[in-house]
């Protein structure tokens, strides 16, 4: 099912957003660079910030060498990521695709993690990922002090794989994601 967060009122997008980003859950950021290279990242540091514009807000840090990570540098230069959910069958890959890998290396070639497209005109999502967000670049907020580069993405559109929908009509969906508590640990 793909749902167009344009037709939707806050109402349903609230309850869309906040079933499937509870308990704070780890998400892959899927960006293309200029020559459509595929960068799979996984964060936590992300959450819903409105629902009347779907917008959700992603921090960065920097890498270890201080750079930006290819995920911002590609949001910033493309305008447009796909926010895909990591299911507990992909912990381990999600844990391969947070080594800093060059930025001519796609995370999806190195760690075979197989992608296809929904969406034309957004990077393609992972294919084990249930749900994914189709997200815009909105607005980057800068940090006194601090090197986190927080971004704002509106969500255009949502998908949700049937097989989690428990009821069309309220939009009920039935989903584990995996929740990221501190370190290595998740719910």
């Amino acid at each position: 099912m793909l749902i167009n967060t344009t037709q939707q009122n806050p109402q349903q997008n609230s309850n869309l957003i906040l079933q499937t980003t509870t308990p704070r859950p780890i998400a892959w950021i899927v960006t293309q660079d200029e020559n459509s290279l595929i960068n799979i990242a996984p964060y936590s540091l992300f959450t819903p910030l409105s629902f009347e514009s779907p917008t959700i807000i992603v921090s960065f840090r920097a890498k270890e060498d201080n750079s930006i990570k290819d995920t911002l540098r590609n949001i910033r230069q493309n305008r447009k990521c796909t926010i895909c959910m990591v299911q507990r069958d992909d912990v381990e890959r999600m844990h391969q695709t947070s080594q800093e890998l060059p930025s001519n290396q796609s995370e999806a070639k190195e760690f075979n993690i197989d992608t296809h497209t929904i969406l034309e005109e957004y990077p393609p999502i992972i294919s084990s990922s249930p749900i994914a967000y189709f997200c815009e670049f909105l607005q980057e907020v800068e940090l006194d002090g601090d090197s986190t580069v927080p971004l704002i993405l509106s969500i255009k559109k949502v998908f949700v794989d049937d097989t989690l929908i428990e009821n069309r009509e309220a939009l009920m969906i039935d989903f584990d994601s995996v929740g990221h508590i501190v370190g290595d640990r998740y719910m």
